[in-house]
């Protein structure tokens, strides 16, 4: 029995180094910030993004990672970055300063890339990320305000910050291509990569001042195009947000989340065309994250929906799986098969001992040279194998007694007893039987009492 327990349990993990072989492997992305201290109003907060690449290649990613609280932060639509080939590795955004106390919650970095072993396009999701930001006495009472927003994505580099304060709402606008705007900067690694204008041994060249010449040129028409949408824009979503408002599905839909324990953090808006908007509402609480959403066509709320955002990828990793679970269920069938069929050939009698065949009594003897082994082992307080010792005495001496040269089963006996025996040995081998299967399967503590019990029914019956 114990050659099988250790075939099966060979054959599993056998299966599971196989398949564990064939799980695709991921990029894997945590969201956390620099300072372990307690956060106020004020200080600078530091959000990074650290990566596990099992590639051993470089991987070029966009991250899309949205980061404001106490009304300041960065909104990263899109940001083009190659990953090195080293297992781990991250970057840091510029520092945070919250102007507002309260509990905020980052939304999850979203990360797309090619994955090299199968060649397709693949997107991950960081952790989200709680902060809980304090009041500092020592901070004037009135502040600016500001989000900038960044999208650095196939060959487009562009970068806008909105400025408000407590008089009212302005915006400045700032771009890598400018020398006089403000600069985002990202450490990746142990390298700086600012936003703002780049050094170069070049820089006094001639056809850098012409370029320099060029940029200038054209700021001010980028700024005021850029400014002009902004505004559009804003216009737009100030215009989704009453409708909203005024959405009986989605308010249903928002008070039975919050109902629920869940939070809500601001829309997000997706411009399809002049006339589609994609409204996507997030609301999460500490173990799950879903979604509100609708889209704003022509003026009007439509198609609004609720979902949870993990579910597509649960699903995917459950298919994985339940096709991993496939693959040992058949190992462990074929290994059994190959098991069974050369075990057969040399059939294990472990538990029957070899006998003379020179006298009718050897049996008798051996029988209950067996239950005084018994009695030694539960001496030496090996209970669960006395028992068990008892249970092979009696079985051994009935196959012998009816000439069966195979190893017994209790229910076979007890079968086999019911219809040769008299009724009393019927009943005491049946009740030794079960009180040793019993003790076996821990169903039953063993005690001293029951044990010399046994004992004796088994020496008055094997005679």
């Amino acid at each position: 029995m114990m050659r099988k327990v250790i075939a099966i349990f060979l054959i599993l993990a056998l299966g599971m180094l196989l398949t564990s072989s064939v799980a695709a492997k991921e990029l894997e992305v945590q969201k956390l910030v620099d300072s372990n201290k307690e956060i106020k109003v004020g200080d600078g907060v530091s959000v990074q993004l650290d990566f596990k690449n099992p590639f051993n290649r470089a991987i070029p990613i966009q991250i899309v990672d949205r980061n404001v609280f106490g009304n300041n932060g960065l909104d990263i639509q899109c940001l083009e970055y190659t990953l090195p080939r080293v297992a781990e590795s991250g970057i840091a955004y510029e520092p945070i300063v919250p102007y507002k106390p309260g509990k905020y919650s980052l939304d999850a970095a979203t990360v797309t890339y090619t994955n090299p072993d199968t060649g397709k396009e693949e997107t991950v999701n960081s952790n989200t990320l709680d902060i809980m930001v304090k009041e500092n006495k020592s901070m004037p009472s009135v502040r600016a305000e500001g989000i900038t927003t960044i999208y650095r994505c196939g060959g487009t580099n562009m970068q806008s910050t909105s400025y408000s304060s407590s008089s009212g709402t302005n915006s400045q606008f700032s771009s890598s291509s400018s020398s006089s705007s403000k600069s985002f900067n990202i450490q990746f690694g142990g390298s700086s990569f600012s936003g703002g204008q780049q050094q170069s041994g070049s820089r006094e060249g001639l056809q850098k001042r012409v370029d320099n010449n060029q940029l200038n040129q054209n700021m001010e028409q980028l700024k005021k195009e850029m400014e002009a949408e902004l505004q559009k824009q804003q216009e737009l979503e100030e215009q989704i947000q009453q409708e909203l408002a005024k959405n009986t599905a989605l308010q249903n839909y928002a008070e039975q989340l919050t109902n629920a324990g869940f939070n809500s953090s601001p829309p997000s808006f997706n411009q399809i065309s002049q006339n589609h908007t994609e409204i996507t509402v997030p609301y999460r609480n500490e173990s799950a994250e879903k979604k509100i959403k609708a889209e704003y066509v022509n003026g009007t709320i439509q198609n609004v929906t609720l979902e949870s955002t993990p579910e597509q990828k649960k699903e995917e990793g459950n298919k994985l799986w339940w096709l991993l679970l496939l693959i040992i269920i058949a190992l462990v069938i074929i290994g059994w098969f190959i098991y069974a069929r050369y075990s057969n050939k040399e059939p294990l009698q472990e538990h029957i001992p070899v006998v003379s065949k020179q006298s009718v009594v050897d049996y008798v003897t051996e029988a209950r040279r067996m239950v005084e082994e018994a009695e030694e082992l539960f001496t030496n307080s090996r209970d669960k194998d006395a028992y068990e010792k008892v249970s092979q005495a009696l079985r051994f001496y009935f196959a012998r007694k009816f000439g069966i040269k195979t190893e017994l089963l209790n229910t076979e006996l007890i079968t086999i007893l019911s219809g040769k025996e008299d009724t009393n040995t019927y009943s005491d081998v049946k009740e030794c039987l079960d009180l040793c299967g019993m003790v076996e399967f821990a169903k039953y503590k063993a005690n001293k009492d029951d044990f010399g019990k046994i004992v004796t029914m088994a020496k008055a019956v094997i005679i």
